[in-house]
C-alpha cells in the first residue's frame, strides 16, 4: 500500500499509510505472541504482557505513561480489561485502572452520526436535507446536504488546520469555543479563504455543523442526545460530553494526555516553524475541550468503546434503515459509493464510520480517534464477532504512531480463543 491518506483521522492529523501499518503491525504481533493460556485470567495476562512490552518499546518515542485495553469475543459476554502503566509521564501518577477516562477524539464523530439518523427516524429531519434547509446562515454551503456531512464529501474545509485557529490553540489551551466560532475559522469570507476539497476530505467542520443541526431539530443539547439516545441505552456509565470545559469530578479520573506532534498544518505545509510546536510535552487534560465539539468531545475508557461497537453493529442503536445508511460506503480516495472495502479499495468511510481492508484478514470497521493528548482505537471483526479496543494518553509524533498494531496484536491473541465461561470481569471492573 502506498497511498498517504489515512481511512479515519481523530480530531488531528496524520499523513501516513495506515494500511501499511496494520499489515506491518500485524506481522510483527503474529511473530511474538506468548504461549497460551487458559481462562479467564489468562487472557488477561497476555493481554497485559503485550500492552507492558509496547509501553516499554514506545514510551519516549509516544510521549506515553500507560495503556488500557478491552476485548470482547463475542456480543453478550463479560469481554476482558489489560492495563498497563500509570496516568503521567513525567512523574509517578497513579496506577492506570480500567476506569481510568480519556478523551477519545473522533469516535465522537460516530456517535454525532447516530444522533443525526436517529433524529431521522423519528421524522425530524431528513440527511438529504441541507446545510442551508437547518443553517441559512450559512450561504457558502448551502447546497451541501447533511449526507455529505458526515461522509466527508462535503468540500468543506477543516477548521482544526486554519491557521488562526491553531494560533490560539498554541497559545490559549483554555480559550473557550462556541460551535459558531469553530465554523467561522473554516466559513469563506474576503479575509479568510481557505480552499476547499473535493472528493473525499476529512473536515472536522462537517461534524461541527453536524451537531448544530441536530441541536436545531431537537431543541435539546448535544450533552442531552449523547446521554438519551447512546450512554444511557448502552449502559455506558463511564462516557460523558460536556461542550464547555470537563468538570472536575470527570478531571480527577482522567489520566494525564501529552501532545508530541509538533508538524505543519494541513493548510501551511511547508511552514518553519510548527504552529503547535509550544504545545510539546504540555498536558493536556484541563485544557477547555469545548474545541472538539461534536467532531471529537467525548470522554469514556476502552469498556464503554467496546459497548458502543457492539451496540452501533448490532442494531441496538439504530433501527435497520438507519443503520444501512450509516454503514454505506464511499471511497478514501474519490468520495464515490463503494460497496465495502477490497483489496482494490482499501479504505471506504461511512456516516462517521470508517472501513479497511487489510490482506488476510479482508473488510474490517477500524477507527482511530484522537486529540491533543489522546489516542483511542477501536476494531471490529465481524467474521470473528469480535472487538478490541485501546486508548492511550499521547498525540504522537506523525509517522509514530503505532496504537492500531497493538490492537491487531491483542486480536491475534485471542481470534482462536473460546469466550472464557469461569465467572465475571475483575471486581474493579464494576460499580
Amino acid at each position: 500500500m502506498t497511498t498517504s491518506p489515512q481511512p479515519a483521522l481523530g480530531i488531528g492529523r496524520i499523513r501516513r499509510s495506515f494500511l501499511g501499518m496494520l499489515v506491518a503491525g500485524l506481522l510483527l504481533g503474529a511473530g511474538t505472541l506468548p504461549a497460551a493460556a487458559a481462562g479467564r485470567e489468562g487472557l488477561r495476562a497476555e493481554m497485559t504482557e503485550a500492552l507492558q512490552e509496547y509501553l516499554a518499546a514506545r514510551r519516549k518515542v509516544e510521549m506515553i505513561s500507560g495503556v488500557s485495553a478491552f476485548v470482547s469475543l463475542k456480543d453478550g459476554e463479560t469481554g476482558i480489561s489489560a492495563v498497563a502503566g500509570t496516568t503521567k509521564y513525567f512523574d509517578s501518577g497513579e496506577r492506570v485502572t480500567r476506569r481510568t477516562l480519556y478523551e477519545i477524539g473522533s469516535n465522537t464523530k460516530q456517535m454525532t452520526a447516530a444522533v443525526l439518523l436517529q433524529l431521522e427516524a423519528k421524522g425530524l429531519l431528513d440527511i438529504d436535507q441541507t446545510v442551508g434547509d437547518w443553517l441559512p446562515q450559512y450561504k457558502a454551503w448551502r447546497h451541501v446536504s447533511i449526507r455529505r456531512l458526515l461522509n466527508m464529501t462535503s468540500g468543506i474545509p477543516t477548521y482544526t488546520e486554519a491557521p488562526r485557529f491553531m494560533d490560539i490553540q498554541a497559545s490559549r489551551p483554555n480559550q473557550h469555543f462556541t460551535p459558531e466560532q469553530l465554523v467561522a475559522f473554516a466559513y469563506p469570507t474576503p479575509k479568510n479563504q481557505l480552499p476547499p476539497s473535493t472528493g473525499w476530505f476529512y473536515s472536522n467542520t462537517n461534524y461541527i455543523l453536524a451537531g448544530m443541526i441536530a441541536e436545531k431539530a431537537s431543541g435539546r443539547s448535544m450533552k442531552q442526545l449523547y446521554q438519551s439516545f447512546i450512554f444511557d441505552p448502552l449502559y455506558m456509565k463511564d462516557s460523558y460530553y460536556e461542550p464547555w470545559a470537563l468538570p472536575e469530578s470527570v478531571i480527577a479520573r482522567m489520566s494525564s494526555g501529552y501532545f508530541n506532534n509538533p508538524t505543519c498544518g494541513e493548510y501551511e505545509p511547508d511552514c518553519t516553524v510548527a504552529p503547535l510546536a509550544p504545545l510539546v510535552g504540555k498536558d493536556m487534560r484541563r485544557a477547555d475541550i469545548s474545541w472538539t465539539g461534536a467532531a471529537g468531545g467525548v470522554v469514556s475508557t476502552p469498556r464503554d468503546l467496546q459497548r458502543w461497537v457492539r451496540g452501533l453493529f448490532g442494531g441496538r442503536v439504530l433501527p435497520p434503515r438507519q443503520l444501512e445508511e450509516m454503514l454505506e460506503l464511499v471511497s478514501s480516495e474519490t468520495g464515490e459509493p463503494i460497496r465495502e472495502t477490497t483489496a482494490k479499495e482499501p479504505r471506504g468511510f461511512g456516516l462517521g464510520v470508517a472501513a479497511v481492508y487489510v490482506p488476510g484478514l479482508g473488510h474490517l470497521w477500524f477507527y482511530e480517534g484522537m486529540t491533543l493528548g489522546y489516542r483511542a482505537v477501536y476494531f471490529y471483526f465481524p467474521e470473528d464477532d469480535l472487538v478490541v479496543t485501546v486508548i492511550t494518553n499521547s498525540q504522537a509524533p506523525e509517522g509514530k504512531d503505532e496504537l492500531p498494531p497493538l490492537a491487531l496484536r491483542l486480536y491475534e491473541i485471542i481470534k482462536d480463543r473460546p469466550a472464557p465461561d469461569d465467572g465475571p470481569e475483575a471486581p474493579e471492573d464494576f460499580d
